[in-house]
């Protein structure tokens, strides 16, 4: 029962030769790029997006309006309501 759910392979690489071949010659083709470059470029914005994304939140912390420190702010014993 167990051997009729399995899909058999058509090769032993975990993906088609082939397919892959084929995809990374398109993406050289559309580019006009050397492999190497591609690969650099790809790296940069990998690492950009985490950098961008912390900048952002960063700066947007900024933008709202700071609170007080916790000494210059009313205390609530002294009957002071928000």
């Amino acid at each position: 029962m167990l051997g009729l759910l399995r899909t058999p392979l058509h090769h032993s690489e975990a993906i088609d030769p082939t397919l892959v071949g084929w995809i990374r010659d398109e993406i050289d083709h559309l580019l006009g790029l050397e492999p190497a470059t591609i690969a650099i470029l790809l790296g940069i914005v990998i690492l950009a997006f985490p950098l961008w994304l912390a900048f952002s939140v960063l700066r947007h912390r900024e933008a709202v309006e700071p609170h007080p420190p916790a000494d210059q702010r009313p205390s609530s014993r002294f009957g002071v309501r928000d």
